[in-house]
């Protein structure tokens, strides 16, 4: 039993991180439809901005995360301007823009590894330990958990009370419908943007203080966010969260029990799984 309850401390400290991921894909799934895999980008641009201003440079930790955040929000949004809204206006379609997500998460990764180099970057980062009847957990790692419930439900909160939410909803469901009703639909989509990079470069910085950074992670977290958005239905936020509880404790159970080897390989079969059985995910339908 005591191993049980392991595996479920392991996956919520990694659920912390991709349900930031995710929800933001999802999120911009639902408000541009298109797939932003190129979020992996924002992640791990953040957790290595976080490293140069703070173990590089010297700055304070709190100071390197406040650049780190503007540094990825400003990539995110940039993003949009220079390539989504263009090929918009060009009147692309959904296979255009995959392909414009995937060459940016490409170009991406190959930038952060001609700055910072192709090697691993680790913090001198080290909390406490703290045991829950045989349970291990450090302080960081329910420091990072609770950042990221109180981000899910600022998100909430923003999406389903605000201006902005109402006017997202209404873009979602019928952009043209909205632009007609007064909503300025191009500054929406750069809001929407701003605010999911700004998620995903807070979970960056949460994996580079516990895992470390690697030039690969782009990647890494584009796939679990894809695959997690997928699951639970793409355009819902709620099923991403769903989506990444699942893909996190499925992670930790098969590292646990088969090796680290496994852990990629878990989640493509997930992946292929749903989009054979349900494409359309847990809170989705079926066709």
């Amino acid at each position: 039993m005591p191993i049980f309850f392991q595996v479920i401390a392991n996956g919520l400290v990694t659920f912390a991180i991709y349900v930031l991921v995710a929800g933001g894909i999802s999120f911009l799934y639902a408000a541009t439809r298109i797939f932003h895999l190129a979020n992996g980008v924002v992640v791990l641009g953040a957790g290595y901005v976080f490293w140069w201003a703070w173990v590089w440079l010297g700055w304070h930790p709190a100071a390197a995360v406040v650049f780190s955040l503007v540094i990825s929000s400003a990539v995110g949004l940039l993003m949009n301007e220079f390539v989504y809204e263009p090929l918009r206006r060009r009147g692309t379609k959904g296979l255009g823009y995959l392909i414009a997500t995937l060459a940016l998460l490409i170009f991406g990764t190959a930038v952060v590894m001609a700055l910072f180099g192709a090697q691993p970057r680790t913090f001198d980062f080290q909390t406490a330990s703290l045991v829950f009847g045989g349970v291990y957990m450090t302080v960081f790692q329910l420091w990072a958990l609770m950042i990221s419930i109180l981000l899910l439900i600022v998100f909430f909160w923003i999406i389903r009370f605000t201006r902005f939410g109402k006017a997202l909803r209404a873009t979602a469901d019928n952009e043209t419908v909205a632009e007609v009703l007064g909503v300025d639909t191009k500054m929406l989509r750069r809001w929407a943007f701003l605010l999911a990079s700004l998620f995903a470069a807070v979970g960056g910085i949460l994996n580079g203080l516990e895992f470390n950074l690697d030039p690969n992670m782009g990647l890494i977290f584009a796939v679990r966010g894809f695959t997690a958005a997928v699951i639970g239905g793409v355009g819902s936020f709620g099923g991403a969260v769903i989506g990444s509880a699942l893909v996190s404790f499925l992670e930790q159970a098969i590292v646990w029990f088969l090796g680290a080897g496994w852990r990629n390989a878990i989640v493509f079969i997930l992946l292929f799984f749903f989009l054979l059985l349900r494409p359309g995910g847990i809170f989705g339908s079926k066709n």
